[in-house]
């Protein structure tokens, strides 16, 4: 559930109105034609993240890995102590250079409580009108994952020595940029989440016991997460190394 509320945050960052382009009407010379990626690019997400890449990178056989091919590629594994997730997401090719970097550097940039508040507020407007949200129920679905990201602030940080340049968030999620193309990656290989206290509860008490649990797991863990999340983040960006 953490990386599809990651990837509503996204749309929420970044707004609902971007084409496959990025931030509309963007134009401009690419910074440089080292590399720039075919639209196709965009739905190669288990080719570019592979069962043997995960494997090798979080020692764990490739064969033993779960894949699941939504929103880009993403991988499970577990045993009896320890579990590991390990995904890339929203790959988006531009039309050079220039246009990914305006989107990287809108997704990227660190927001207060009350800029994420005010987002949230236009954001949920633009649902209300939005005619791909066409029933109250895809409504509200969409704005209660909503909730679930709240209003606090977001912070990111640079992360040195991936692709042409990497931010990473405090949940650990790696936004990259190589040439004309984006993708966020995230990754954990730890402990398992200790089951909530629930016994007693009713189904709304039992709603927000497992959000209080999940909140706590994912401060607990966010150190992992992060250093997981930069170790994938290099060897996916490491592939491309070869095509300069």
């Amino acid at each position: 559930m953490r990386w599809i509320t990651t990837l509503v945050l996204v749309f929420v960052l970044t707004g609902c109105g971007a084409d496959e382009q990025g931030v509309a009407g963007t134009t401009g010379s690419p910074t440089s034609t080292v590399l720039q990626f075919d639209r196709e690019m965009s739905k190669k997400g288990c080719e570019i993240l592979t069962a043997e890449l995960v494997g090798a990178t979080f020692d764990v056989p490739a064969n033993a890995l779960q894949q699941m091919k939504i929103m880009g590629c993403r991988y499970s594994w577990d045993n009896d102590e320890e579990t590991l997730e390990a995904g890339i997401s929203m790959l988006r090719v531009y039309d050079n250079e220039a246009a990914a970097a305006s989107w990287f550097a809108n997704a990227t940039r660190s927001k207060t409580a009350e800029e994420m508040k005010a987002d949230m507020e236009k954001i949920s407007e633009q649902m209300d009108k939005s005619e791909q949200l066409d029933t109250e129920l895809k409504k509200s679905t969409a704005k209660n994952m909503m909730s679930m990201i709240g209003t606090n602030a977001i912070n990111f940080e640079d992360v040195a020595n991936i692709g042409d340049e990497a931010r990473m968030n405090d949940d650990g999620t790696v936004y990259v940029r190589v040439g004309n193309l984006t993708f966020m990656v995230s990754a954990y290989k730890g402990p398992k989440a200790p089951p909530p206290e629930i016994q007693g509860a009713d189904l709304q008490q039992m709603m927000e016991i497992a959000k209080e649990h999940s909140a706590k797991w994912a401060i607990e863990t966010a150190p992992q997460r992060r250093a997981d999340g930069v170790l994938l983040a290099r060897a996916i960006a490491g592939q491309f190394q070869s095509l300069n």
